[in-house]
């Protein structure tokens, strides 16, 4: 079968080219000789020229002096030259008009200062004309436009395949590594992305998003310039049923510098990508086999419903090691359904216990009908989202067809033929015979190697594809707008920032700003005692630290005296009636390159205590704050706790959603906290609140 495609491209020249040339070709070898080899041996069936300005022909190709001297303007160029050269390569194929560039050499910004200026070179040259893969990587295997502008060696197990899977990688060795997995399943495209200086790995995911035969594109990544175009695309994808998995690395590394308010602790550098991931469905995974294995679950012909799994295996031991790393990895082990029991229990020996996950005993090692009959047993029962038989084949099992193996495969194929769930075989190491692969394959089911990473796959592809959210904003306001900008037009007390909050709906207790003990006690007469009484000044953040909160002043005397001990820190205190019992949360939120993103966690003295916390990228609903909340250990309490009242959580979605919009509406708010956010049973009120505006600019502007 030959996948057509669907959508003319702005790629399709890289992709799919009808013409390659590949620049420094020689027959002495290196990565032009390569390209050359590996883009024939790809089946490419278009035109192939060299570049070498003193060979007639590199490996029997013809050769020409310069692109100018080519007979056609190609539509791919590979260039295999030395750094320094690439630039003024790169402007002579953006003149001539050529579709597409690889570079290959490395020495540019991965290197120093001067890379970086070659780097800015090569950007300029190219121009918006010429789009361009690297420099520093190894770069394009197209296996469905069977072109491999590939720098070294790269074995073609995939050429001949109609590939569903994509993957881009910023690492040329990662990308290589995975391609060459022989439990991958078959792959379309293969990029080594480099340095991303013209195309990254979001306009590689655009075009995978145009082949109606990509069923999963695997993405390897350390950042993203664009994550609001990454989400547009994400998006598209969970649109088309395209599941995306990507594995980043760098999640350990250190965040960015310390800020004066809690969020910045809370939401490190990770934290963006982490909820741009969870909020678009796409799944994020930790190691290569894990992303393999998702791969090979999702890209079968049956996807899980779910993430509950039907378990069995010829070893008791493997059974209890399932049954405990199931549970670690956030697995459901299904209940089994009568039908399903008394199936089973016809089947076993009578001695044999029917339970999930279920020991078939010994004897029925390479039992075909056994494994035929478990399967169909456990994939019937309803609350059976994947059936996996577990069974180890290491490097030193051959010959598998003297040891069980064909007859227990080919059971549990027959079966997955019939069910409406997959059946999949699961290893409980990594080490696997190339033999079990080849023969899971053969029969349609999807080896997944390594009971860690197994379990990991299916609790990832089990998880619900979150809906795309539909964020009704209202229309601007501008009278809101006027009132923030003059309050940001300075440093913010806590009054001040409260006002600001207020303008979007947050509430806080009542109270006033004294300067003297006789306003502070006029104002607890007014609002009501017990009060609270706080420091009040610009750019203290965390006053408790200081001492600068004294809470349940119950008369006039007690305040009095408080408000003694803290002038003599600042001249003014805040007055606040004291607020009834709740649960204490931060709504915290902070503006940087990646969006408006705000935390929501377990807050006052717990905040960084506990690290109770979870992020949440703008645009976001009210379902997706109250989809995080289940996520929080804290959350228990919200939803009330051994008898406790629950909290308003609709109040609590408001608020942390009126903190994103706030966000995104004022960009010139570095950061905010509301902690605490005092969340009770009839509304949320803020308790506290920091603002942090945006360092101003040379010239005044923010």
């Amino acid at each position: 079968m030959t996948i057509e495609h669907a959508v003319r491209h702005r790629l399709d020249r890289l992709f799919r080219p009808a013409s390659v040339a590949v620049v420094g070709a020689s027959p002495k070898g290196g990565y032009g000789l390569r390209t050359l080899r590996n883009t024939r041996g790809a089946g490419f069936t278009g035109r192939l020229y060299a570049v070498h300005p003193s060979h007639a022909e590199v490996d029997g190709v013809r050769a020409y002096r310069s692109l100018r001297d080519l007979p056609e303007v190609p539509d791919a160029v590979a260039a295999a030259i030395p750094a320094a050269g690439v630039p003024a390569l790169a402007a002579e194929a953006a003149d001539l008009g050529a579709g597409s560039m690889v570079v290959f050499g490395a020495g540019f910004a991965e290197r120093d200062e001067a890379g970086r200026r070659l780097q800015r070179d090569l950007v300029a040259a190219a121009d918006g004309r010429l789009p361009l893969i690297g420099p520093n990587c190894l770069g394009v295997a197209s296996f469905r436009g069977r072109a491999a502008l590939w720098g070294i060696e790269l074995p073609l197990l995939h050429a001949d395949a109609d590939g569903v899977v994509a993957l881009a990688a910023q690492s040329g060795n990662m990308a290589l590594t995975t391609m060459l997995s022989g439990r991958l399943p078959s792959v379309a495209y293969g990029v080594s992305a480099g340095n991303q200086a013209v195309l990254d790995l979001a306009d590689c995911l655009e075009y995978f998003l145009t082949d109606p035969g990509v069923r999963v594109v695997c993405l390897v990544m350390e950042g993203l310039a664009d994550l609001a175009r990454f989400r547009v695309l994400a998006e598209r994808a969970a649109a088309r049923d395209v599941a995306v998995i990507v594995l980043k690395v760098g999640r350990s590394a250190v965040g960015e510098a310390a800020t004066v308010a809690h969020t910045g602790t809370l939401a490190g550098r990770d934290a963006s990508y982490d909820a741009l991931f969870r909020q678009t469905g796409v799944h994020r995974v930790d190691d290569l086999d894990e992303m393999i294995a998702l791969s090979a679950l999702l890209a079968a012909p049956r996807r899980p419903r779910g993430g509950t799994v039907g378990v069995y295996a010829s070893s008791g031991g493997e059974c209890g090691l399932v049954a405990d790393l199931a549970d670690a990895t956030g697995v459901a082990l299904a209940g089994l359904d009568t039908v399903a029991r008394d199936r089973l229990a016809a089947a076993l020996p009578p001695y044999m216990p029917v339970r999930n996950p279920l020991d078939l005993g010994a004897n029925a090692w390479g039992d075909q009908a056994m494994y035929r009959t478990a399967a169909l047993a456990m994939g019937n029962s309803p609350d059976v989202d994947v059936v996996a038989f577990v069974g180890d084949a290491p490097t030193h099992s051959e010959p598998l067809d003297e040891i069980g193996w064909p007859e227990m495969v080919g059971g549990a194929g027959e079966a997955a033929a019939e069910l409406d769930v997959p059946v999949v075989l699961m290893t409980t190491t990594t080490d696997v015979t190339s033999g079990l692969i080849a023969l899971a394959r053969r029969h349609g089911v999807p080896l997944l190697a390594g009971a860690r990473p197994a379990l990991r796959a299916i609790a990832l592809a089990g998880t619900p594809r979150p809906a795309i959210p539909r964020v009704d904003e209202p229309p601007a306001d501008p009278e809101r707008r006027r009132r923030a900008t003059a309050l940001l037009s300075g440093p913010l007390s806590e009054s001040q920032a409260k006002e600001l909050l207020r303008l979007y709906g947050i509430e806080s207790p009542p109270g006033e700003v004294a300067n003297d003990t006789d306003t502070a006690a006029a104002i607890a007469d007014r609002i009501g005692y017990p009060v609270v009484c706080k420091l009040h000044a610009p750019g203290i953040a965390h006053k408790s630290d200081i001492g600068g909160v004294e809470v349940g002043l119950r008369d006039e005397d007690a305040l009095r005296e408080a408000f003694a001990r803290m002038t003599r820190h600042a001249p003014s205190v805040l007055v606040e009636r004291m607020a009834g019992p709740g649960t204490e949360l931060i709504v915290g939120g902070r503006n940087d390159a990646a969006g408006s993103l705000v935390v929501l966690g377990a807050g006052g003295v717990l905040t960084e205590l506990i690290g109770d916390s979870v992020g949440l990228l703008w645009p976001f609903t009210r379902d997706d704050v109250l989809d995080a909340v289940d996520r929080l250990r804290i959350g228990a309490l919200l939803r009330g706790y051994r008898g406790a009242p629950p909290a308003d959580l609709g109040a609590l979605a408001d608020a942390a959603t009126a903190v994103g919009r706030l966000l995104a509406e004022l960009p010139e708010v570095a950061e905010l906290d509301v902690n605490p956010l005092l969340a009770g049973p009839d509304g949320c009120l803020a308790l506290d609140a920091l603002v942090v505006r945006r360092p101003v600019e040379k010239g005044g502007r923010n």
